[in-house]
Formats: C-alpha cells, structure tokens, sequence
C-alpha cells in the first residue's frame, strides 16, 4: 500500500472514530440532561420552575421533606416495591429454574410467555389487572399493586437468572444427591449460591422498576404512592419541591445499583479466591 493510501485510510478511520465519539456525547446528553436539569432546579431560590434558576437554595428539600403526602407515599412506594422484589425473586428464580433444568412440551413457548410483560404496552396490562383482579373479589390496594407490579418484576429475575445458569454445570446437584444431601440441601447450599448474582440483581431491577411505575399503579392504587403524589402535585403546585423528590429519588436509585453492584463484585471476588 502506499503512502498516500494509507494515509488517507488512517483519515478516515481517525474520521470514523470521530463520529462515534459524537454519537455516544451526544446519546448520553440527551439521557442525562433532564435528570441534570431536575437536579438543578431542586436548588432554586424561586417558586417558579425557571432555568437556570436565578439562585440557590435547600428550602425545597425541607419542603418535600415536610409534605406528608410525599412521606407517605414515599413509605408506600419502598414497601410495595420490597414486596414485589421479594415476590419476583422467588417467582423468577423457581421459572428459571424450570426453564433451565426440565425438557417440557411447550418450554418455547413458557419461555415466550414470561417474556410478554417486558413488549406489552404498560397500559394493557394495568387495564387487563384491573378486570383480572376483580374475578377474584381484589380491590385497588396494597395487595393488588404488588402483583401486578410483580407481573413487570418476574421476567427480569427469570431471565437474570437464566443467564446466571448459562454456564450452570448440573453435574454439581447430581454430585450432592448422589452423596446423601436432599434436593432442599442441594438447592440452599449448591443451586442458590451460584444463582445469587443474578437472583439479587433481578431483585434490585424489579424494586427500581416497581418504585417508580406510575402505568400500572394508576389502575392498581388509589393514588398513594409517590409517583402518583408527585404526578397530583405537579397539576395544582409546579413548583420545584417535585424536583427535589426527584433528586432524591435518582441518588437513591444510584445507590442501591452501586450496592449491589459492589455486593456481588465482592461475592465474585470470593468465589474466584477460593
């Protein structure tokens, strides 16, 4: 090749590298700016949501942390989201498991099945919740939004978990049966630590994407939870107190994915030492 062609081939490479740089800047502005801008606006001095604000100031923070509909419903939203992980780790984690270890007639199919919630518009599943339940005589409420919650919550454990067991060598249970240790014992002290990564992973994914629903808990609740408080809030009182629930909202986001995060770092670093 001769130096004029490869000169011009590093051109456009250094080009093509160049406009890749770009296309990632760009993409991460375009996620990142709203949550940057509701960050900023949570420390107005004003009442009026204006940017950039014309000062600074905590007396947002104090507001939303004195509104009781904002306490309240933030105490609803971390207790329906708990539940519904905890429903969705041990609903997702059995599926997979079933998924993973039986040959069945129509496995393809249960396979597609679970994955439904994940394509189907959040809209008809809370409107199809909302008739299902009342066949069996559930009112709106706390029971009622952990389910359909948990409908959203049970395919991301699956298929966590699922890919956990990608590399899931059977032979190990086959080894502790064989010596004495029930299907149980094998199941807490063989099958359950090497599924962990992706049991709690699925578990913080489905609390996140509970905490925060807003689609289903508008057919499921009577309002009370927070997104719904901060949606009612925003109608009669847009004021930058909802971007300081907000705020709060995404560092407590941040820190439960850095928590777990470093919670199975550590637990892989563990099993690689020993």
């Amino acid at each position: 090749m001769s130096p004029e062609s490869s000169g011009q081939a590093a051109g456009r490479a250094t080009a093509g590298a160049l406009l890749y740089r770009a296309y990632v800047v760009g993409i991460c502005v375009f996620v990142i700016a709203p949550i940057a801008v509701a960050i900023v606006l949570s420390f107005s001095s004003v009442s009026q949501l204006r940017f950039p604000p014309p000062g600074l100031s905590l007396q947002w923070y104090a507001k939303a942390l004195a509104t009781r509909e904002f306490v309240s419903g933030f105490t609803l939203s971390v207790a329906v989201a708990a539940s519904v992980s905890a429903v969705s780790m041990v609903a997702g984690t059995l599926a997979a498991l079933a998924i993973n270890h039986h040959r069945f007639p129509g496995r393809a199919v249960v396979q597609v099945f679970v994955a439904m919630p994940l394509v189907l518009p959040a809209v008809v599943i809370g409107l199809g919740l909302l008739q299902t339940l009342a066949w069996y005589g559930m009112r709106t409420g706390f029971a009622a939004v952990v389910l359909g919650h948990a409908v959203i919550g049970i395919p991301y454990v699956t298929y966590l978990v699922l890919a956990a067991l990608a590399n899931y060598d059977l032979s190990l249970e086959h080894a502790s049966l064989s010596l004495g240790a029930g299907r149980l014992r094998t199941f807490v002290q063989v099958t359950l630590p090497l599924l962990r990564p992706g049991i709690v992973a699925g578990g913080a994914f489905a609390f996140l994407l509970s905490f925060d629903n807003v689609a289903l808990s508008l057919f499921l609740t009577r309002g009370d939870t927070l997104p719904l408080r901060l949606m009612q809030h925003i109608q009669y009182y847009a004021d930058p107190s909802v971007a300081a629930v907000s705020t709060i909202l995404v560092v407590i986001s941040l820190v439960v994915m850095l928590v777990v995060g470093r919670t199975l770092r550590q637990r892989e670093d563990i099993r690689l030492v020993t």
